[in-house]
């Protein structure tokens, strides 16, 4: 069991060098519930996305990190404490077990940080959406917090060895829930992804404007 002091240090601890490094922004803060579970629904552009929302969002969150972090000995360190769970990617019987779980985690009251796209973009665009989020929040009942991360891709592209002082930015939008009057599954699944395709959409554009 982690402290939740050590938590508590090492979530303030990003947030502030992202505070100081890259001038982080943060909007929408409101729209974050004071308890869980959630599961936060975000876009992926860099290694930096992780750890900038789980020092952002007040809830700890558990998420899935690429099994190669996991032997970098200090940031093996640090995303435990932050929640990561290693996968490794491609196989078809981890990720089932990875669902699986995602929804025992969700069960037992914890929130999960997922990237619908399923990997980083390569250009910093927002790519198409996968349905596991659609699926486990219909599953469970639980509600999805939009996020879009701004910059993360200017600040640690694909390739480059450290990250950039450039500016991040994070919106955060209100929560989106499963529809209870919908009686099949599927349809509830897939207006959820139409709800999170279009907010994420939404964000990214006024991120760009902005």
């Amino acid at each position: 069991m982690i402290s939740r002091v050590f938590y508590r240090f090492v979530k303030n601890a990003f947030r502030l060098f992202f505070t100081l490094y890259n001038r982080l922004e943060v909007r929408g803060m409101s729209n974050v519930p004071d308890e869980g579970p959630m599961i936060v629904a975000s876009n992926h552009a860099s290694f930096v996305d992780p750890p900038l929302i789980g020092g952002v969002i007040p809830i700890r969150l558990r998420y899935l990190a690429k099994e190669s972090l996991f032997r970098v000995p200090l940031l093996n360190f640090f995303i435990r404490v932050l929640g990561a769970v290693p996968v490794r990617r491609g196989d078809s019987q981890r990720a089932g077990a990875v669902m699986k779980l995602l929804l025992a985690l969700l069960k037992e009251g914890e929130s999960v940080l997922l990237f619908p796209e399923g990997s980083r973009t390569a250009d910093g665009r927002l790519k198409p959406l996968e349905a596991g989020v659609a699926y486990l929040s219909v599953k469970t009942g639980v509600p999805v917090l939009p996020v879009y991360v701004k910059g993360s891709f200017e600040v640690w592209p694909r390739g480059r060895a450290l990250p950039r002082p450039s500016k991040l930015k994070l919106s955060i939008s209100r929560l989106i829930y499963p529809d209870p009057d919908m009686p099949d599954e599927r349809e509830r699944r897939e207006k959820l992804m139409r709800s999170l395709e279009r907010e994420l959409a939404a964000m990214e554009g006024e991120a760009n404007v902005c």
